[in-house]
């Protein structure tokens, strides 16, 4: 771990905090001026929802390829250009004056969103203890899942006061608070643990992440549950606004109370298994799964209560899942904190968009389809952690 000489810790906590943010607020704040956007740039939905897809897809991509690149050059360089980059874009796209420029900034800016998201996860192992890197990983992880949440409430209030132009120079106009800190920033990847020899040998180090058969089997055995919570976040207006008839305003702090009680029950569980089995976590996050599952399918259609009541459980699985899931992979290999944070983050981006798709098939109602997609995560889910826990080369710590 480097020392930092300019920074105390308090503040690497913030920019790995605003870091997080950035993904939810680029992608869910402007949400609520989607019809509007579509009037302004005289395009259809589909080709504007391009601008969602494509900034998904060049994130995830980058995030594979940028995570190993810092294991070799340092994490500071990645992140400025990447910070830079992000500010450029982001304001380019506030003013895009047609359709077409503005998908391609969207895309630019995806990409370097990748680098800081896959960055901000790297910096938590390099540049903290484990008693606190477990913290820090939480506090990361409750703002990657409330920031969809509460991002388009935020981008309401913004759109109202100024225009939607304003939602998409907000998060580049926060990022500048990075860029200057990243600048004070002290390389956090110490010169002996920077990979040597070429880019393809460094890429070659991730495929041997990708091949450690335990490692990709937790990932996926936890990941699995921000599958439901991601169709969940897809279609919960339609099944709260136009199912039940729920006002509007209403639904959108239903959404925030959603994230605040999964959030709440996450650290409970954190706080109730501390000192036990490693696995307990694990099964219990399984067990939510399950029960979000009968309650959605059995009782989801009474009313909005009951079917709110199952989407908290659903929450509170996906919230737990993650930093349990990260706080163990971090500790498998030494020198390749990088080439984790990629793999980590790619898996639950691809899980997520999978998760939006499968809330939006035909199901016969959008509640059973989120039971259906809740009892898949906990069977699948608890699969994965047997073959896991009884691999021939078993995880540390686990």
């Amino acid at each position: 771990m480097n020392p930092q000489k300019y920074l105390p810790q308090w503040v690497i906590i913030l920019l790995i905090v605003i870091l997080s943010t950035i993904p939810p607020f680029s992608t869910d704040m402007f949400l609520p001026a989607l019809p509007e956007m579509v009037q302004s740039f005289g395009t259809t939905e589909a080709v504007l929802n391009i601008t969602l897809y494509g900034f998904m897809f060049f994130q995830a991509v980058f995030m594979l390829l940028l995570g190993p690149i810092s294991d070799k050059y340092g994490r500071k360089p990645i992140l400025t250009v990447s910070i830079i980059i992000y500010i450029i874009t982001s304001l380019l796209a506030s003013v895009a004056p047609t359709i077409e420029t503005f998908i391609l900034c969207r895309m630019i800016q995806g990409a370097s969103s990748g680098g800081m998201m896959v960055i901000s996860i790297a910096l938590i192992k390099d540049c903290f203890e484990e008693r606190i890197r477990n913290t820090v990983l939480t506090l990361t992880v409750v703002l990657g899942v409330v920031g969809p949440v509460a991002s388009p409430i935020l981008g309401a209030y913004i759109i109202e006061a100024i225009n939607w132009q304003s939602t998409l120079a907000f998060p580049g106009l926060l990022t500048i608070i990075c860029l200057i800190i990243t600048l004070l920033f002290s390389e956090s990847l110490p010169a002996e643990e920077k990979l040597t020899g070429n880019l393809p040998s460094v890429y070659k180090r991730m495929a041997g992440v990708c091949r450690h058969k335990s490692f990709m089997t937790f990932l996926f055995a936890m990941g699995i549950f921000s599958l439901p919570f991601m169709a969940y976040l897809a279609v919960s207006s339609y099944i709260f606004v136009e199912g039940f008839g729920i006002a509007g305003t209403t639904y959108s702090y239903m959404l925030a109370v959603n994230a605040i009680l999964g959030t709440l029950g996450m650290l409970l569980l954190q706080r109730l298994t501390k000192g036990r089995s490693n696995k307990t976590m694990g099964v219990i996050v399984i067990i939510f799964a399950f029960v979000s599952s009968f309650i959605l399918l059995g009782a989801g259609h009474l009313n909005a209560a009951v079917c709110f009541i199952g989407t908290t459980f659903m929450a509170i699985s996906a919230f737990a899942a993650r930093p349990y899931a990260l706080g163990i992979l971090m500790s498998q290999f030494d020198g390749d904190t990088g080439s984790v944070s990629s793999v980590f983050n790619f898996t639950l981006v691809f899980i997520g968009c999978l998760g939006m798709a499968a809330g939006t098939l035909p199901w016969p109602t959008y509640i059973t389809g989120l039971g259906t997609c809740c009892l898949f995560a906990g069977v699948l889910g608890a699969l994965l952690m047997y073959a896991t826990v009884k691999a021939k080369v078993p995880l540390k710590g686990l």
